[in-house]
C-alpha cells in the first residue's frame, strides 16, 4: 500500500466531515435542495420533486435521491442534507490520487490529490448541500475511465502508444471495453445530477483530446453501441417519465429555461467579465495554483499525454462557463481535478526557474490574504467572528506560509509537505472558527425567526416573506411560505387571516407596521413581525 494513502484519506475525512452539520443551511440553494428533498421523502413522489409545494425543474433528480437516502439513514437534518457532497469528496480525492498513481506514480497523485483536499474549493463544496461536488465526483469518474481505456492492454505501464501501419509508425488509441463502460456509465450519472453538462463534458473533452492525440481516425473509438445502451438504460427512465408526467412544460422549464436562456442570459443577478474565473481559481485553489503555470507550461515541454488530457480538461470547462452570461464561482468545480493534476505536474516537475516563480507568487497571495485578514478586523469584529482568534491566527499561518517559500527560495528545497501542514491548519480555522461566524451572521436571525414561527403557527398556516426569498425559513419552519413583494400584495395576504407571521428586511418595518404587526425581534438584516 502507498505510503501516501493514509495520510491522504485522513486529510480528506478531516476536510469533508469536519462540523459537517454544526452550522445552519445557507440559503438560498443549500436549503432549497434540502427542503425539495424533505418534500419528496413526505411524498413519496420520486419522480417530481417540489420545494414549497411547486413542482422544481431546476435540476435533475439524482441528487435528491441522493439526500433521500442520506435522510432515511441519519434523519433529516443539517448533517444529513450535506453528507452526499462531503462522501463525494473524500471519494473524489482518493480516485484522484489512485487515477494519478497509476499513470505518473504516487508522488505526482499524492500532489494532485493534496492540492484538491486542502483548497478552498473543497471545504466549501464538500460541506455544501449542492450538486455541485457530486456532479463534479461523476464527470471525474468518467474522464478517468475513458482515459484508461486508452492505455494499451499489454504495456499498461508505457506512455507511449505506438501502432505501426504501412511503412510508418502513427500514435493511435487503443481502447479498453470495460473502461469505456465507465465513460458511458458515469457520464450518465452526471446527466441525471445536473442536466446536459453531464453529457458535454465527458464527451466533449473526450473527443478533443482525441483528436489532439490521434487525428480524425481516433474519433470513432469513443462510439461504442454497448456503452450508448448503458447510458439510455441508467439515465433515460427519469427523463422519460418526466416528459409523460409533464410534457412541454418540463421540456421549457428545464432544457430551455434552466439550460439555454441560464447560459445566454443572466439569471439571479449572476453575471460577471470574462476573465470571473480566474481570481476565482486564485482564492479557491489557494496556495497551490502558484504552481498552476509551471504545470501549463510542462504540458508543452514534456509532451505528457496526462498532462495533455488535464489542460483540455481544464481548459475546456473554464472557458465554457466563461463565455456563459450567467457565472457562479462553483461553476466550474468539475475542472478543478484536471487543473490539480496540472499543478502536481508543476511541482514535482518545474525547473529551478519556474519553482522560484512559484514560491514568489505564493509568498505574494499569502502576503496579500493575511495583511487583508488583519486589516479586515474591525469590519469582521462587527459581523462577530472574534478580533482575537480568526485574523490574528490565520494572519500568523499566512506569515508562516511566506517564510517557508523565503526558504525554499533561499535553501532550493521543497517545502511543500511544510506548506501542507500550515495550509491544512488554515483551512481548519475556516472551519472551526469563519464559517460558524459567516453563518451566524448570515443566516442566525433567520433560523432563530424560523424556529418561533413553527411554534407559533398552527398546522397549515403559511408564513409570509416580504420582499426576501429565504428558502430556509421553509426547511426549518416547516411551514409553507408565502411571498409578499409590495405592501399592497401583503395587505391582500393578512385581510385573509387572523393570524401571521411576516419575516422581512429590517428597512421595512415601517411598512409592515403600518399594517397592524408588532415587531417580535429584529436585528441590522431581519425582522420578525406577528399580528
Amino acid at each position: 500500500m502507498s505510503k501516501f494513502i493514509l495520510p491522504l484519506v485522513i486529510a480528506a475525512l478531516l476536510m469533508s466531515f469536519l462540523r459537517l452539520g454544526f452550522v445552519s443551511l445557507f440559503d438560498v440553494d443549500e436549503a432549497v435542495f434540502s427542503t425539495a428533498t424533505r418534500e419528496m421523502v413526505h411524498s413519496g413522489d420520486w419522480i417530481m420533486p417540489t420545494y414549497n409545494g411547486e413542482k422544481r425543474y431546476d435540476k435533475p433528480v439524482l441528487f435528491y435521491w441522493l439526500m433521500a437516502a442520506s435522510y432515511k439513514t441519519f434523519g433529516i437534518n443539517n448533517f444529513a442534507a450535506r453528507f452526499p457532497s462531503a462522501l463525494a469528496a473524500l471519494l473524489l480525492a482518493v480516485a484522484l490520487f489512485l487515477f494519478v498513481k497509476r499513470i505518473n506514480g504516487e508522488k505526482k497523485a499524492f500532489y494532485a490529490a493534496v492540492s484538491f483536499v486542502l483548497s478552498i474549493y473543497y471545504i466549501i463544496y464538500s460541506h455544501a448541500a449542492v450538486t455541485d461536488m457530486t456532479l463534479t465526483l461523476f464527470i471525474s469518474l468518467s474522464l478517468f475511465s475513458f482515459y484508461m481505456s486508452t492505455i494499451h492492454p499489454k504495456n499498461r505501464d508505457s506512455d507511449r502508444f505506438m501502432e505501426t501501419k504501412s511503412d510508418k509508425t502513427v500514435a493511435v488509441p487503443i481502447f479498453r471495453a470495460r473502461y469505456l463502460y465507465g465513460f458511458y456509465a458515469f457520464s450518465a450519472l452526471a446527466f441525471l445530477t445536473k442536466g446536459l453538462i453531464g453529457i458535454v463534458f465527458p464527451f466533449g473533452i473526450a473527443v478533443i483530446y482525441l483528436y489532439a492525440s490521434g487525428g480524425w481516425a481516433g474519433l470513432r473509438h469513443i462510439i461504442n453501441i454497448k456503452g450508448m445502451v448503458l447510458f439510455l438504460v441508467i439515465s433515460a427512465p427519469w427523463y422519460l417519465a418526466q416528459i409523460a408526467i409533464n410534457g412541454q412544460e418540463f421540456i421549457d422549464q428545464f432544457f430551455i429555461k434552466h439550460h439555454f436562456m441560464r447560459y445566454a442570459g443572466v439569471i439571479s443577478g449572476h453575471s460577471g467579465p470574462l476573465y470571473f474565473y480566474i481570481p476565482a481559481l486564485l482564492i479557491g485553489l489557494f496556495p497551490w495554483v502558484a504552481f498552476l503555470p509551471s504545470g501549463i507550461r510542462a504540458v508543452f515541454r514534456d509532451k505528457d499525454r496526462l498532462d495533455l488530457f488535464a489542460f483540455i480538461w481544464a481548459v475546456f470547462i473554464v472557458l465554457f462557463f466563461s463565455l456563459s452570461t450567467t457565472k457562479l464561482p462553483n461553476y466550474i468545480l468539475p475542472a478543478v481535478p484536471g487543473i490539480v493534476i496540472l499543478i502536481a505536474s508543476g511541482m514535482s516537475a518545474g525547473t529551478k526557474k519556474w519553482n522560484h516563480a512559484a514560491y514568489v507568487t505564493m509568498a505574494f497571495l499569502a502576503a496579500i490574504l493575511g495583511s487583508g485578514l488583519l486589516l479586515a478586523r474591525p469590519y469582521l469584529v462587527r459581523h462577530g467572528i472574534p478580533e482575537d482568534v480568526v485574523p490574528v491566527i490565520a494572519g500568523v499561518l499566512m506569515a508562516g506560509i511566506v517564510l517557508a517559500d523565503v526558504y525554499a527560495l533561499i535553501t532550493d528545497k521543497k517545502m511543500y509537505y511544510v506548506i501542507c501542514l500550515i495550509t491544512g491548519f488554515f483551512m481548519v480555522v475556516l472551519l472551526v472558527q469563519t464559517l460558524p461566524a459567516a453563518n451566524g451572521y448570515l443566516q442566525g436571525a433567520l433560523y432563530r425567526y424560523s424556529l418561533y414561527a413553527k411554534d407559533r403557527l398552527q398546522p397549515g398556516e403559511p408564513i409570509i416573506e416580504y420582499g426576501i426569498n429565504k428558502p430556509s425559513i421553509v426547511f426549518y419552519s416547516g411551514h409553507r411560505v408565502v411571498n409578499a413583494g409590495r405592501k399592497n400584495d401583503l395587505s391582500a395576504i393578512v385581510d385573509k387571516t387572523r393570524h401571521a407571521i411576516v419575516i422581512a428586511k429590517t428597512k421595512d418595518s415601517g411598512e409592515i407596521e403600518s399594517l397592524g404587526f408588532n415587531v417580535v425581534a429584529r436585528d441590522a438584516q431581519y425582522a420578525l413581525f406577528e399580528r
